[in-house]
């Protein structure tokens, strides 16, 4: 819509010009400058009044008016630049806002994938307790392994525990030292206002 209506004020323009017998290539991109200026619109149909004198000694108002006015019309009807770029900025905002929501769609159906991997690996481990031999894992045994319980899910389990074990007692030795620190730390800031003190009073008694 927007190009289609410069284009009409375009060809307008040109046609007005050289009905005129003048230049329109000359003319025309001159008058636009004009138009697209910050002037306002005294100084602009003074302005054309300058150059339309130079080109024709008739009806140079009415031509003036009408120049800016089929100008203006054009202006009112095309979305300024500050709209262009709302719509630029909404329909990207749009796309991203699309493009989140997918991400959250896959990573909930991702999430709960590792949870039914998680509870079933589970529910595994907890049919056989630690270091109980059924009569079915006897015969699976003999029949090639088949239902053999997981030895890697029990390992993995272990791993687990045993880090959290570790984990726990680092935490402790690491408050320990830090509260020994501190006891330290005090009973030095202690000895230090002792000695302080004692100098005070020595300096006291020889005055």
């Amino acid at each position: 819509m927007a190009e289609a209506l410069a284009c009409d004020f375009d060809a307008w323009l040109r046609g007005t010009l050289v009905a005129l017998n003048t230049d329109d290539e000359v003319f025309s991109p001159y008058i636009k400058g004009i138009l697209e200026g910050d002037e306002n619109v005294d100084e602009k149909l003074d302005a054309l009044h300058g150059i339309l004198t130079e080109i024709t000694d008739n009806g140079i108002e009415e031509l003036c008016q009408d120049i800016l006015k089929k100008w203006t019309l054009k202006e009112a009807e095309e979305p300024s630049k500050d709209d262009v770029a709302k719509i630029d900025v909404d329909e990207k905002l749009a796309r991203l806002i699309e493009k989140q929501a997918k991400c959250v769609v896959t990573t909930k159906v991702r999430s709960k994938e590792e949870e039914n991997l998680k509870n079933a690996i589970l529910a595994q481990y907890a049919q056989v307790s630690d270091g109980e031999v059924t009569d079915s894992d006897q015969d699976d045994e003999g029949s090639g392994g088949i239902g053999i319980r997981n030895t890697n899910v029990e390992e993995v389990f272990k791993a687990e525990r045993e880090k959290r074990e570790k984990d726990k007692e680092e935490a402790q030795r690491k408050r320990e030292k830090d509260k020994e620190d501190r006891a330290k730390q005090k009973s030095k800031d202690e000895d230090r206002k002792e000695k302080e003190k004692k100098r005070t009073q020595k300096g006291e008694r020889r005055r």
